[in-house]
């Protein structure tokens, strides 16, 4: 059903032309995010409209956070449709539109939050998103880290054997959900509201994220265990309507991107500052911290890797690139 609702707002927003909102002569930008007005994310977005404002006096950003405006399927039409004009998120939520994006959601194929960016700059990474702009009439302008992804769960995942039949909250994506059946866990797809209490009533056993975006939303005070998986490093991307984007001028497309560089750095220094409170925080609630031996994991996703990206060829030659370390244009 979201796909084909996808597809539906594809056709719509490639036939019709929209024009910029504006108001009292500024071009207004809508960006919203469905993080919580604690998270990082409502940290990076409120450096980025703070940035742009001051550069681009004739641009005003409008922030919408905690899903205000609809949730990632919302967005994703939305941008199409230019009723959004940004929506920050995970890379991976184009994996239905080009499925070369399904890389960015297989485990254990960058080792650093550096070679995640590094791949996102990539000449072969735009190839993917030249492909976006075409078939989506969406734009990506630019990347900020998102960190390690860490597993928050109500038993300790020790090693690979611990994830065996694990209940786990996973977005609704096939390759996300297929990396966790690779090691035998049992994946479940939930809704990001749906999580705490499904937490809290056993319905689940854990989920993974980066850790100040599950600490946002309180999931440590339903579970007993972080767990450094290291399962991804990732990138969140500033997603933009191509139809807005063509209506910027080359200086206030500058403006926009050197904002996004600035609201990169503002959201490490603001992790780095958060971090030591929050492990602080959940240890004296007794929550017990946890190094996962990683023997086993990155090897089951090798293994499993063309079932992993659903036998897709040009899904698959990218993946061997980035394991290979390989960023040029195929």
């Amino acid at each position: 059903m979201k796909k084909c609702l996808i597809t539906v707002c594809l056709c719509i927003g490639m036939l019709v032309g929209f024009s910029v909102p504006s108001f009292a002569g500024k071009k207004i930008c809508k960006l919203a995010h469905v993080s919580s007005t604690s998270s990082v994310m409502h940290e990076i977005s409120m450096t980025f409209k703070r940035e742009v404002e001051k550069a681009a006096l004739n641009v005003e950003v409008q922030v919408y956070p905690a899903g205000q405006l609809g949730g990632t399927v919302a967005m994703m039409q939305g941008l199409q449709l230019d009723t959004v004009q940004i929506y920050p998120e995970f890379t991976f939520i184009w994996e239905g539109i080009v499925p070369e994006f399904k890389v960015w959601a297989v485990h254990y194929k960058f080792d650093s939050s550096a070679e995640a960016e590094k791949f996102a700059r990539s000449p072969l990474h735009k190839q993917m998103v030249d492909k976006l702009v075409k078939k989506a009439n969406v734009r990506i302008i630019g990347n900020v880290d998102a960190g390690a992804f860490t597993f928050l769960s109500t038993k300790a995942i020790r090693s690979i054997q611990d994830v065996k039949g694990l209940r786990n909250r996973v977005a609704q994506m096939a390759p996300l959900m297929e990396s966790w059946r690779a090691y035998g866990a049992k994946p479940t797809p939930l809704d990001w509201g749906e999580v705490y209490i499904s937490m809290a009533t056993g319905v689940i056993d854990g989920l993974d994220n980066p850790m100040l975006d599950m600490y946002a939303e309180k999931f440590h005070e339903v579970s007993k265990y972080l767990n450094y998986t290291n399962n991804l490093f990732n990138v969140f991307s500033f997603n933009t309507s191509e139809n807005f984007w063509k209506k910027l001028t080359d200086s206030e497309k500058s403006a926009f991107k050197n904002a996004i560089v600035i609201a990169n750095e503002a959201g490490k220094i603001w992790v780095d500052k958060q971090w030591g409170l929050i492990e602080k925080e959940m240890k004296s609630k007794g929550v017990e911290f946890v190094q996962t031996n990683l023997a086993g994991f990155p090897e089951s996703i090798q293994k499993n890797i063309s079932t992993i990206l659903g036998n897709d060829k040009q899904a698959i030659e990218v993946y061997k690139k980035i394991m290979a370390r390989d960023y040029s244009a195929m």
